[in-house]
């Protein structure tokens, strides 16, 4: 055959018989329209697949909310460990300072009994005692005279040594104690912090008390309080911008950044400042006037443990819960949604046969199940149909019985002379009546609410007949809304106006002409109603006398929770007001 497209022709019987040949087979649809044709159908997820993104979705749900818990809770443990470096800086600081304190206090007390009073050795003896009571951060103490040399000293060697210290002239000048800056002693203490106090003979200044206090003394009594924290450095900083290093080695201070100062100054933190640069927390916290303690702390030392403290255990949480789905989500899988796919399948095979690796006792089991199910639908819904049948039948009966027992009670009147005796039958067929049709309602519709209205119109229609009956041509007019209500409370509401529009036509019109007695039905809210029942008779008197009909509408009105009130006039009037009770909320 020859390469190229093929065209099928038709070939009459007469030309195929003719050639001998025999007609050609139509081309076989070729792969395209397939793919085309299944493209075409729209994908359905299965429930597996449902089920596979969902538990998708919430353990990304799960991880981002344990990733956003660590974050907020390392915030949190970063923010505590630096206010816990602020909090041991103010420590460190108050405990210097404290020290500083106790050495111009003991300093004070000697320049107030004048060590040179007595002469040298004197002197020398009572700084010794003074020296052996003091800590051990006050190195020496000194008595620098009026010239500025050194008169007596706990260290012979320093006696006539001519002071240069700032601190001697600035004690001298102001007339009061100072705590001084850094400084490095002549007499190879090294670095020191001169505290000083003047001495007065007779009004006028005589010299000066001064002790050394050590640095390195410094060091040792802060050592012993300091916070464990890696890469922790202390200096000692005064107004000079000298430093001496209190903590680590002895290394210069880094400058401090100049938001550590604003920091320092502002109303936030009195005497306490922080700032970060490059990596590296600085926190500055007041000794004296004159002296302050930095600290440098790596910002990677506060967050250090951040990781194991808080983020561990809300990620070995969110690990266990995805376990958990997991190990669900498995089981709802291959214990409910296989089987019931299976079994799904198998309902909808032509003869019920499960597909080739189907055949599952699982699925098998679940298969029967729904054919049960669905016989047990079936067999509820004949229960319900069976039930409703029923219920009319019963109101059927309910309705018959009630109008012979009424045609019993008409029998009687006829052999009744007593008036009182004639009239209880009379209201009692009325109540009677009245019930019958609430069931006759109930048969002709469905379910058990009855049609309020078109039961008040029919007691209307009825209540007007038998007054004519009776002679009498009283009118009976009826206004109603339609509106459904429960049985029960359609029931006690036709007995309720039976008693009031019965009432009315016995006693609103003696001695005049007949009027009319209207029955006026509106909704009021959701699904309730206002009744009321009125004539343009003659009245009631201002205290009637309660007889029975009156005692029976009373007890019917409270029986459904209603609410009945008289009207002014002209005539009678009584309005009934309902409404349905709320229903509880479901748990």
């Amino acid at each position: 055959m020859p390469e190229g497209p093929h065209t099928a022709q038709l070939v009459s019987p007469q030309a195929s018989g003719a050639s001998g040949r025999e007609m050609p087979a139509a081309p076989a649809p070729n792969g395209d329209s397939a793919v085309m044709a299944g493209l075409a159908q729209p994908h359905r997820w299965t429930f597996s697949q449902r089920l596979a993104v969902v538990y998708g979705a919430v353990s990304l749900v799960i991880l981002l909310c344990a990733g956003a818990f660590t974050w907020w809770q390392a915030s949190l443990l970063a923010e505590r460990n630096e206010e816990l470096a602020i909090a041991e800086t103010r420590r460190m600081a108050d405990r210097i300072g404290s020290a500083l304190a106790q050495a111009r206090q003991g300093v004070s007390v000697l320049a107030m009994r004048d060590p040179m009073a007595q002469g040298r050795d004197s002197c020398e003896s009572l700084l010794n005692s003074a020296h052996l009571t003091m800590d051990a951060i006050v190195r020496h103490l000194f008595v620098v005279g009026a010239d500025h040399r050194v008169n007596c000293s706990t260290l012979p060697s320093a006696a006539g040594i001519t002071s240069t210290s700032s601190v001697i002239s600035i004690a001298e000048l102001t007339g009061r104690p100072v705590t001084g800056v850094l400084g490095q002693s002549r007499v190879g203490l090294g670095q020191v912090i001169s505290v000083a106090h003047p001495m007065r003979r007779e009004g006028r200044p005589d010299g000066v008390v001064a002790a050394a206090v050590s640095v390195d003394e410094l060091r040792n009594l802060t050592a012993p309080h300091l916070p464990d924290i890696a890469g922790l450095r202390v200096w000692l900083f005064d107004s000079g911008e000298a430093s001496a290093s209190l903590v680590g080695d002895d290394e210069p201070m880094p400058a401090p950044p100049a938001a550590l100062h604003a920091s320092f100054i502002s109303p936030e933190r009195p005497d306490t400042g922080t700032a970060t640069e490059k990596g590296t927390v600085f926190i500055q916290a007041r000794a004296t006037d004159d002296l302050t303690l930095i600290a440098t702390i790596p910002e990677q030392a506060l967050r250090a443990g951040a990781p194991l403290e808080v983020a561990l255990p809300p990620l070995l949480l969110a690990l266990v819960l995805l376990g958990g789905m997991g190990a669900l989500f498995w089981s709802v899988q291959r214990f409910v949604v296989v089987p019931l796919e299976a079994a799904t399948r198998r309902l909808e095979a032509p003869d019920g046969a499960l597909p080739a690796g189907d055949a599952e006792d699982a699925a098998s089991d679940v298969a029967d199940l729904i054919r049960r199910l669905g016989a047990t639908r079936a067999t509820r819904d004949e229960a319900i149909r069976l039930r409703d049948m029923l219920l009319r039948e019963a109101h059927h009966r309910i309705k018959n019985h009630l109008a012979l027992v009424a045609s019993f009670l008409r029998l009687q009147e006829r052999q009744l002379s007593d008036h009182a005796a004639l009239q209880a039958l009379r209201a009692a067929q009325g109540r009677m009546m009245a019930i019958a049709m609430t069931y006759e309602l109930l048969h002709d519709g469905p379910g058990s609410l009855v049609a309020l209205d078109q039961m008040l119109e029919r007691f209307a229609r009825a209540l007007a007949a038998r007054d004519m009956a009776e002679g009498n041509a009283a009118q009976v007019q009826a206004d109603l809304e339609p509106l459904e209500v429960p049985a029960d409370i359609a029931v006690k509401i036709a007995l309720v106006v039976n008693e009031l529009a019965t009432n009315a036509l016995k006693y609103a019109f003696i001695g005049r002409a007949p009027g009319t007695v209207r029955i006026i039905l509106r909704r009021k809210g959701a699904g309730g109603f206002t009744l009321q029942v009125a004539d343009d008779g003659a009245g009631m008197p201002a205290e009637p006398r309660r007889g029975l009909g009156m005692t029976v509408v009373d007890s019917l009105v409270r029986g459904i929770d209603a609410r009945i009130e008289r009207q002014p006039g002209p005539g009678t009037s009584f309005l009934i007001t309902w409404q349905p009770r709320p229903e509880p909320p479901r748990r």
